[in-house]
């Protein structure tokens, strides 16, 4: 729906507009699935009455990816790459309404459930990396117990009432009805603000690293900050010219990655 049929929507039934944003928040854009992948077996989890696609390879100790946003598992293809030959075992899954996974739509509270549904079938780990919200859907996971020994997130978002106002923003929507679209999804699946992503962050007690990119244009630098500052012993490492996504491919990003997972694996 256009801006100015959505403006025109919230004049005669304001509701029905908060609830057509809150909506298209939470519906994914899926990019095509390739044919094959690089990140090994793949199989299906049953998790919330939905299939989730599991990608698993390599007998060594494990360590799991948590896709972003309309991403895929995919996007951890060349880092999986990286810890196999370091002699990991890698676990990566498509988030409900993304990749080869069921489903239209997807909130942050499901994909955290989503990744303790896969940590009780292919845990333990020594790691968990996450990226962008898949990064906040591990950081909610750690909160509510997942087992790992450490964590790295890269780019992480803090408060989602951010992005859902930069979607009402564009949607045309006024403040007063902004206002009722976040009221109607914290309705829906609990808090979103960037006080409880900091409450979460002060319960954790893994070693953690957090990596954000100083032109990253989607998810604020601040957010990556905020976040390093309120997880207890947890390291901040700012990149520069790397965006949002490419990091992930980066190899001297992967190194640090990889060097902060050897070393909890020293430790453990």
């Amino acid at each position: 729906m256009q801006r100015g049929s959505v403006r025109a929507l919230a004049a005669v039934a304001p509701h029905a507009a908060e609830r057509l944003v809150v909506d298209r928040f939470a519906t994914p854009a899926r990019r095509p699935a390739p044919a094959h992948t690089p990140l090994g077996e793949s199989w299906t989890l049953r998790s919330g009455g939905r299939d989730v696609a599991v990608y698993t390879a390599g007998n060594g100790p494990r360590v799991l990816f948590v896709h972003g946003w309309e991403g895929s598992a995919l996007d951890f293809g060349s880092l999986s790459t990286v810890f196999r030959a370091a002699g990991f075992g890698v676990v990566a899954f498509d988030h409900p309404a993304h990749g080869r996974s069921a489903g239209k739509q997807t909130t942050l509270p499901e994909m955290a459930r989503v990744v303790m549904d896969v940590a009780r079938a292919t845990g333990p780990f020594i790691a968990v990396v996450g990226h962008s919200l898949g990064a906040s859907a591990a950081l909610l996971a750690l909160g509510n117990g997942l087992a790992a020994r450490a964590a790295a997130l890269i780019a992480p978002p803090r408060d989602a009432r951010y992005f859902l106002r930069l979607l009402s923003n564009a949607m045309g929507l006024s403040e007063a009805r902004t206002m009722g679209a976040i009221a109607l999804l914290e309705r829906r699946v609990g808090k979103l603000g960037a006080l409880e992503t900091d409450r979460i962050a002060r319960r954790i007690r893994v070693p953690g690293l957090v990596l954000h990119d100083r032109g990253d244009r989607y998810v604020p630098f601040s957010h990556g900050e905020a976040i390093a500052a309120a997880w207890p012993g947890a390291r901040f490492v700012p990149t520069t010219g790397l965006g949002h996504r490419r990091g992930l491919e980066a190899p001297h990003v992967q190194a640090e990655i990889l060097n902060f997972v050897e070393q909890a694996l020293v430790t453990a």
